[in-house]
């Protein structure tokens, strides 16, 4: 049976391309959206009309409210100004795996992956209530789907994800005390 997706289980990860980094979670996201369009071009002919494909367009839209210290927004609001690449993926942490084939079991998710810019970014400050930000990720070329490994640590600051009940798939995360139960 389908289940209805949970967008707080949908994370945005940055990296600035070619940077041998981690990629890097912007805090406090709200909410994102993937915009994709395609012109098609039409042109009359003798036999009827025919229809040719322009290039797809693949769009991102990111809104967050700002942290007082966070380096990825700082990344990614240099990124526009000062013109560089960034990497971009979407994890689904609903989709939990973990591959225990080797001699350390590896936890992965579902991700689509992108490169591109950022081509707009707007924080604001509003006199009362949160400072947000909002910016527009653009791709390049067609993101591709796969499996991420997320940087050490990451599952504990994003809340807790999906566990199975059988006693191999412990939670250690959200609630989880940082010291094991006596």
């Amino acid at each position: 049976m389908s289940k209805i997706a949970q967008g707080i289980h949908k994370v945005l990860y940055f990296r600035k391309l070619g940077e041998a980094a981690d990629g890097a979670r912007l805090v406090f996201q709200t909410e994102h959206s993937k915009s994709y369009s395609r012109d098609r071009e039409k042109k009359d002919t003798k036999d009827g009309a025919v229809s040719r494909a322009n290039t797809l367009e693949d769009e991102v839209s990111i809104s967050a409210l700002q942290s007082t210290k966070d380096p990825t927004f700082k990344m990614l609001e240099d990124s526009i100004l000062d013109d560089f690449p960034l990497e971009m993926w979407e994890v689904d942490l609903s989709t939990k795996s973990v591959d225990d084939s080797g001699t350390e079991p590896v936890t992965k998710f579902d991700a689509e992956y992108r490169q591109g810019y950022i081509t707009e970014w707007e924080p604001t400050s509003p006199a009362e209530g949160d400072a947000e930000v909002e910016g527009t990720f653009v791709s390049e070329g067609k993101r591709q789907k796969g499996q991420v490994t997320l940087p050490e640590g990451h599952i504990q600051t994003l809340s807790y994800v999906f566990h199975d009940l059988l006693s191999d798939d412990v939670a250690d995360d959200g609630l989880a005390p940082n010291e094991p139960a006596v």
